[in-house]
């Protein structure tokens, strides 16, 4: 290796990959690459982006950030911005050579995710000897398979949105964060039966397909997706500066505008709620459920508010079971 760079030991670069490999989520798994590369090259500094956007719009998020001395800083706040020439020259050369490259006195390393740039990770310093570089690909190589792993665990396979197994992991964790302001949408395609019925299942997935692609486009950088079963879709919506009710009213209205192949028009019913005081996912999955149904009783295509039900007396106030007692 580099004379500049310490050796480590081959049972201290295992152990960290275990604790790589243990990892649920993507922004510890990411955040476990960095280490074990800090590992790996300790006289280094190493930065870690997340990548959005084709050639033309591409942009860049400074997630994860490594000193020399081996110490974690977490970067605040994570802005999209970008890249200037030499990393925009990095990323687009990784298209034809996958491997680590060395400029400007760094070397890039571009993360893909099913051929997709997703990620990219840039050590600072002297350029690396052909060990050092070994290692490295082979390591960004283990991280790329496992990242492909657990996307085929959470995701569903149809719409690649986020699965409901994913979906009640992450109300769980929600509901033990007080005070967070985040909310849950329930989105139902209406008269999706009909579809079935008179298309078939093909047309039927395409539909599914479209509308979660329509879901991505309005909501995606306001929170996260979810298939919940069959045309049922759920959002899990962090605080934004727009109001909750106006996102999911755009949403309703782009998919009411928009020709599906074949099918026509179609429509959604969206119930919502804040997540708060619910003891229990089932609690909160009840309250939106309840507002969609709503929607659904009353017309559909259109957003209800569960809170707004509440205040009209349309729906009767929350009785949770008291006591230790899970009931879901």
């Amino acid at each position: 290796m580099n004379d500049s760079t310490a050796n480590p030991s081959i049972a201290h670069l295992v152990q960290q990959m275990a604790k790589m490999s243990a990892q649920r989520e993507q922004r510890e798994l990411e955040r476990s690459l960095l280490e074990l590369v800090g590992v790996l090259l300790p006289a280094h500094r190493i930065r870690f982006y997340s990548l959005r956007g084709n050639d033309q719009e591409l942009e860049v998020r400074l997630l994860h950030l490594l000193d020399k001395a081996g110490g974690y800083h977490k970067v605040s706040p994570r802005v999209w911005q970008q890249p200037d020439a030499i990393m925009r020259q990095a990323i687009l050369h990784s298209d034809d050579d996958p491997a680590p490259w060395y400029q400007d006195k760094q070397t890039w390393q571009v993360i893909r995710q099913r051929n997709r740039r997703m990620a990219l990770l840039v050590v600072e310093g002297a350029v690396l000897g052909e060990q050092e570089l070994g290692f490295l690909a082979a390591i960004v190589l283990i991280h790329e398979n496992y990242l492909r792993l657990l996307y085929d665990a959470e995701r569903d396979m149809l719409t690649g949105l986020l699965n409901r197994r994913t979906f009640d992991s992450r109300l769980y964790e929600l509901l033990s964060m007080p005070g967070a302001q985040y909310t849950l949408a329930l989105l139902d395609i209406d008269h999706f039966k009909q579809i079935n019925d008179r298309y078939g299942h093909i047309v039927g997935d395409e539909v599914l397909l479209r509308m979660s692609q329509l879901m991505a486009d309005t909501l995606g950088q306001e929170g996260r997706l979810y298939r919940y079963g069959g045309e049922e879709f759920a959002a899990v919506l962090r605080p934004s500066a727009r109001s909750v009710e106006q996102l999911l009213e755009q949403l309703r209205q782009q998919i009411a505008d928009t020709v599906f192949p074949q099918v026509g028009k179609v429509t959604i019913s969206i119930g919502h709620v804040r997540i708060e005081r619910q003891p229990l996912p089932a609690n909160v999955v009840e309250q939106a459920d309840k507002a969609l149904y709503h929607a659904k009783e009353h017309g559909r295509n259109q957003v209800v508010d569960y809170a707004l039900l509440q205040q009209q007396g349309l729906v009767q106030g929350d009785s949770w079971p008291q006591g230790d007692i899970e009931l879901f």
